[in-house]
């Protein structure tokens, strides 16, 4: 078969970016590959009929079904469709875990004899199997590990991954191979200022992400407390979408700690007001207790923005070129470094920024990122061993 004529298959649960980053940062990938290789690409989404609409900005083949993404392996018409999809393509990429359709899509391949790359994007991570344990233990004994110990490569997005397939007692090969970044341009932040005035003239720290506990925004808030009555100007964006009714527990912390002058909740934004978030902020800061690669996090280091994360973020690039700082999200840990950032110097954040800029846009290129991930294709597909693939 020639190597122009091959096609890639991505399944994965939910277009809509408040489910998580598993959609974009899956749909991102399948396009640069198509871009870079020159191969056909094609995406499934296995989501609800309110989400059809946002998979019209992606330009690939999406599959729209009705149903949610948490049963598609019990509804016929879904599994044909997925057989089908399966049955044209090369090679197979699941994205995601604990879903049925992850497990249907996996069997599938199998018995077509089609090769399958698993990524499950931060969820064998300690954190995330502690939580909701009893459930997942009994899951990944039941289905789920023997599932993944039949992919032909598991594809990893850090060291710290790969080392988390490994815990899990998978013996697969895996692929060390990041998410990537289309980089962002500063712009002016007005269109912010305009809906939050209270911003304006403000020293703003943005959290952009889901708000759930995971995320470590309750830490957050508690460690604003020590820092909005020392810093006046400091202003907290938290931005992005309730989960798990983390934003009422958010809420009451701030109306508890008498916070509210210096903590906007701006709800999800996007398009042109989240540039503007991006480009009017000071620093970006998740301080997550749980991640597989956070795009939020390069995007921020893309247009410049100084970024504080901690350790589970998986970017520790950040503290290493000076971009940031990576800390632990206990409290007074995250009270001190958003404090000693806040104290910086013009000339000392101006060098932040452009470290943080410069990492993002050497680093995780897209087209670096795509080429390394065909070669990972090719070589499941027979070729040569890329230098990424340990075994």
């Amino acid at each position: 078969m020639n190597k122009s004529d091959l096609q890639v298959l991505d399944i994965w649960s939910h277009v809509d970016p408040a489910f998580g980053g598993v959609g974009p940062a899956a749909s991102q990938l399948a396009m640069a590959v198509g871009r870079a290789a020159g191969w056909t690409t094609r995406l499934s989404a296995i989501c609800g009929p309110d989400e059809a609409q946002l998979a019209d900005g992606i330009p690939a083949t999406v599959d729209r079904t009705e149903g949610g993404g948490w049963r598609p392996a019990a509804d016929i018409r879904i599994r044909s469709s997925l057989r089908g999809a399966i049955r044209d393509c090369d090679v197979c990429h699941v994205h995601g875990l604990w879903l049925p359709h992850t497990l249907a899509a996996r069997r599938i391949a199998r018995d077509l004899r089609k090769p399958v790359v698993s990524s499950v994007h931060g969820m064998l991570e300690k954190w995330e199997l502690a939580n909701k344990g009893l459930k997942k233990r009994l899951y990944s004994r039941l289905f789920e590990r023997s599932s993944l110990a039949r992919s032909a490569c598991l594809r990893a997005l850090s060291d710290r991954e790969a080392g988390d397939y490994r815990r899990y007692g998978l013996k697969n090969p895996v692929a060390v191979v990041p998410n990537g970044i289309v980089p962002l341009e500063r712009i002016d932040p007005e269109p912010l200022f305009s809906r939050f005035p209270e911003l304006r003239d403000k020293s703003i720290v943005l959290y952009l992400s889901r708000v759930h506990y995971k995320k470590g925004i309750l830490n957050l808030i508690h460690a604003w407390e020590g820092i909005a009555h020392v810093h006046r100007d400091a202003h907290l964006l938290v931005a992005g979408p309730d989960c798990e009714g983390t934003l009422q527990r958010a809420r009451g912390m701030v109306r508890y700690c008498d916070l509210g002058d210096s903590v906007t909740f701006s709800g999800t934004i996007s398009g042109e007001t989240k540039r503007a978030a991006l480009s009017a902020a000071r620093y970006f800061c998740l301080p997550s207790y749980s991640e597989g690669f956070s795009v939020a996090v390069l995007e921020a280091l893309s247009i410049g923005l100084p970024a504080i994360v901690t350790p589970a973020c998986n970017i520790d690039e950040v503290a290493a070129c000076g971009a940031g700082l990576v800390v632990s999200n206990e409290p007074n840990e995250l009270a001190a470094a958003l404090s000693h950032c806040l104290n910086l110097e013009a000339e000392d954040w101006r060098t932040m920024s452009a470290q943080a800029l410069r990492l993002a846009r050497s680093r995780y290129d897209w087209g670096a990122i795509a080429q390394t991930m065909r070669a990972v294709y090719g070589w499941v597909l027979g070729g040569p061993k890329p230098a990424c693939v340990t075994e």
